[in-house]
């Protein structure tokens, strides 16, 4: 059976996640509907995400991502991790909740002996599921043997576009295991028996939707890179397929910390034909140019691409905040400006993809925010000449 180890795992990799727990309590987050947002890995690393960094959401998280694993995934490994570790938190919290020791003793045997070994009581909460376990085994045992019975198969008898259709399969087979190497490995070897231009695109999505899973992103870029030059060859897919890749390029380029060009490339973003939820929702997308954005694009770009983009203003619509964050910085109100930051920091720390970035943007808008409160310097070759100037000016009313 296929498991991901924890050097696949994108939690590993330093450029895609942050470490420091969340202080605030996002009290407005509904967990479920934020992860219903999303599908496939995207959500279960969000979900693993917010347990790691929010003690509060820790539990909750645990949960719907363990329910996401059993539903979706052939991955035991993660699910006896993803157990042990809610069974921890679990413990924990009773742990803090639980009486001073003057309590304790003055409660009766009948009472102590009930709430005694909370690890059991953890498991009788949450039951271990052996049965998914043996079966999901089994079951992901024989599909791949299948799998590779019928590649060969199809090899020896079956034209290019049957072959290319199992090795799709057999990549899928390894995404649900968590073995993104070897899907990255199968979706690549389809390349050679793709029979139509919507094959060819297709095959670059799905290895540009696995990178971005990786965290590879230097890799996302260059996918996308092809993915254009052969888009470009072809009259139905130049003006269609570049601007659907923005989004995934915004992401790489946000993830390598180039700020600047990641805000462009989410700008041009078609709202209208957005296909990439399943990793990245249309909420999100806002935020990560109105952070992006506010930290490197200069007065007039502001202005010209973000506050008055016909194009992305559905985008803000979803997220109102945002725009009021952007408006106010270009308008001068700094205080509101702040404020609306201020609001938007728990929920920007709880992003899987942004949260590594929260540090450093907020500390490029505040810092740009300071120097156009701070009055303009008198250069000091210049200061003596001012200084003459004046006292001309006064000896001229004088006189």
């Amino acid at each position: 059976m296929i498991a991901g180890t924890l050097e696949e795992d994108v939690d590993g990799t330093s450029t895609s996640t942050g470490s420091t727990t969340v202080s605030a309590e996002p009290s407005t987050l509904h967990l479920a509907t934020y992860a219903s947002r999303y599908a496939d890995i995207a959500r279960l690393n969000r979900l693993k995400f917010i347990a790691k960094v929010c003690p509060k959401l820790q539990v909750p998280a645990l949960e719907l991502a363990i329910n996401h694993v059993k539903t979706f995934t052939y991955n035991v490994q993660l699910y006896d991790e993803l157990y042990r570790t809610l069974c921890e938190a679990i413990e924990k919290r009773e742990a803090e909740i639980e009486p001073s020791d003057e309590v304790v003793a003055s409660t009766s045997k009948a009472s102590s002996s009930s709430e005694a070994g909370y690890i059991k009581k953890a498991g009788r909460r949450v039951p271990y599921d052996a049965f998914w376990v043996e079966d999901n085994t089994m079951e992901s045992t024989l599909l791949q043997q299948e799998l590779d019975a019928e590649l060969q198969y199809k090899k020896a008898n079956s034209g290019s576009a049957k072959v290319r259709r199992i090795l799709e399969e057999i990549g899928d087979y390894h995404l649900k295991g968590y073995n993104l190497k070897l899907a990255v490995k199968y979706y690549a070897r389809a390349r050679q028996y793709c029979t139509s231009t919507d094959n060819v695109i297709n095959m670059f999505r799905n290895l540009i939707r696995v990178s971005i899973y990786m965290a590879n992103w230097w890799h996302v870029l260059t996918y996308i890179e092809d993915a254009k030059k052969y888009a470009l060859g072809f009259e139905n897919l130049a003006q269609k397929v570049p601007p659907q890749l923005n989004c995934a390029a915004g992401l790489a380029n946000m993830g390598l910390k180039i700020y600047k060009t990641a805000a462009q490339c989410f700008l041009q973003t078609p709202f209208d034909q957005y296909d990439f939820d399943k990793i990245v929702a249309r909420e999100d997308v806002s935020y990560y140019v109105g952070l992006c954005g506010l930290a490197t694009l200069d007065h007039d770009q502001l202005a010209l691409d973000v506050i008055n983009s016909v194009g992305f203003r559905p985008f803000f619509q979803l997220s109102p905040q945002v725009l009021s964050l952007v408006t106010t910085f270009h308008a001068g109100d700094f205080e509101h400006c702040l404020l609306v930051l201020n609001q938007i920091e728990d929920h920007v720390r709880l992003d899987y993809y942004l949260a590594p970035h929260v540090d450093t943007l907020f500390g490029k808008i505040k810092a740009r925010i300071q120097k156009r409160r701070a009055p303009p310097a008198v250069p000091a070759a210049k200061a003596p000449q001012r200084l003459r100037v004046i006292n001309e000016r006064r000896n001229i009313r004088m006189d």
